[in-house]
């Protein structure tokens, strides 16, 4: 065995962020994909309390976008 220190990149402030930003740009995809084919989403409640279910209409909203899904004038 060696005594060599093993540098994990996995562990650090950088792969940590851009792995929370690769997860957000996904999650966002996702929702207005489904959104714009007029879809509903379940997500979980308050508190972890049960399942709600996101309209596409709170979908386009959450990320500032008209009913349409388009970018508001």
């Amino acid at each position: 065995m060696t005594d060599a220190v093993t540098f994990d990149y996995f562990k650090t402030p950088e792969y940590r962020a851009a792995m929370t930003d690769a997860h957000a740009r996904a999650t966002k995809a996702a929702l207005l994909e489904h959104a714009r084919m007029g879809r509903s989403v379940p997500q979980s409640g308050p508190g972890g309390a049960g399942v709600v279910w996101i309209t596409p209409i709170e979908i386009f909203a959450r990320y500032n976008l008209d009913e349409f899904g388009r970018e508001k004038a």
